[in-house]
């Protein structure tokens, strides 16, 4: 039977939760719905042990792991398909991979990605710290802006990050750690290089991207500052404007420029439908949720309940395809129907605080709900914890 929407609170999760230090934009959950990743405005990203009650509630809770690898906000989080591996885009002009597999966290990233064609080469002056080295020249630049988002893709093969008004797509290649001591300078060892660059020739930068991780598809959907969504077939992408590898263009999608693109990936734990692989959520700061269906470019659903014109909350689609959840300046977070655009309930959070990103558990009939405050909060379909 199909399951209700999930707005009854978990307390005793909710009370479990340590909260942040620092506002809360963005939440994920890991594949298998064992973590969930935070991350935070100081350039922190802490995993959170699932379910919380568990963990967290006893006189001995377990510590939340913390990557600090960043001086700038996150700007956004991907996990890999395996559930190993954690990209991190930030505004300090930088991505990093992370190792998160074991419960200890990594003290570094196995790579920090800071530079446009390829990791800084090894030399005698490149420092372990992941500076320069002798990768920063003309031929070899810096990211000159931020890092607006990072995603894994095509079932981890490759990685894409968006900064300024370019799509780059990096082939990586990440080494097992030695044993020998002084063949421990992992992060010299891990690299990548750029496979490609899509521009958008009309848009100052892009704003965010979404593409498939748990399938293979080579569709990439690219927000841009002059508000537009557009798809681009990668499999036919090369240097340059790429006119050619644009599947359909949705040149005015909002009011304002998209900030928030969610796929309807599903989930390897849901029966979902092979259509909902054409569906897609946009968000922006006009108080507007759309799902879209890339097939006919078309809007097949507006979601205007909440309040959003100030700051970037987010909204998510469910494994089953029934709801969507997003975020609200309002202090609370709204479930809508995915099928009517109905309003099914709104979720009035006892903190005072902007709901900033709402997530789906993959694998639970679960809500995760992330703040400003710094406060995670969790609904399901039922009374009983999770």
């Amino acid at each position: 039977a199909a399951s209700a929407p999930p707005t009854v609170a978990q307390e005793a999760n909710c009370a479990a939760a340590p909260p942040l230090g620092a506002p809360l934009l963005q939440i994920a959950y890991a594949p298998d719905s064992s973590r969930l990743a935070l991350a935070a405005a100081d350039g922190s990203v802490s995993l959170l042990r699932l379910p919380t009650r568990r963990y967290y509630a006893s006189a001995a809770p377990a510590a939340m792991p913390t990557l600090t690898g960043h001086s700038g906000a996150i700007n956004s989080i991907s996990w890999s398909h395996s559930g190993r591996l954690l990209l991190v885009a930030s505004a300090d002009g930088a991505a990093s991979v992370w190792d998160v597999g074991a419960d200890r966290p990594p003290n570094a990233p196995l790579m920090r990605m800071q530079h446009v064609n390829h990791s800084p080469k090894l030399t005698s002056a490149t420092s372990v710290g992941g500076g320069s080295g002798a990768g920063g020249g003309g031929g070899n630049p810096l990211f000159s802006t931020e890092v607006r988002d990072a995603r894994f893709f095509y079932l981890d093969r490759l990685m894409l990050l968006a900064s300024g008004n370019a799509l780059h797509t990096y082939a990586y290649s990440l080494q097992k750690t030695p044993t020998h001591d002084a063949q421990r300078a992992a992060e010299l060892r891990h690299r990548y290089r750029l496979a490609h660059t899509w521009r958008a020739a009309s848009a100052n930068h892009l704003t965010c991207v979404a593409c498939a991780n748990s399938f293979l598809s080579p569709i990439t959907l690219v927000a841009a500052s002059d508000r537009s969504v557009v798809a681009i077939d990668l499999g036919r992408a090369g240097e340059g404007t790429s006119d050619g590898a644009v599947v359909t263009t949705i040149p005015e999608a909002h009011e304002r420029a998209v900030h928030s693109l969610r796929l309807a990936e599903g989930s390897a734990y849901a029966d979902t439908p092979a259509a909902g692989r054409d569906l897609f959520l946009t968000a922006a700061l006009d108080s507007a949720v759309k799902l879209w269906d890339l097939r006919s470019a078309s809007c097949v659903r507006t979601f205007a309940a909440h309040t959003n014109r100030i700051h970037q909350v987010r909204a998510s689609l469910s494994p089953c395809l029934r709801f969507v959840a997003c975020g609200s300046e309002e202090r609370a977070a709204y479930v809508y129907d995915a099928g009517s655009g109905a309003l099914i309930q709104r979720l009035k959070t006892p903190h005072d605080a902007v709901v900033s990103d709402a997530a789906f558990s993959p694998l639970h009939p679960q809500l995760a709900l992330g703040g400003l405050d710094g406060h995670v909060r969790f609904y399901a379909d039922r009374a009983e914890e999770l």
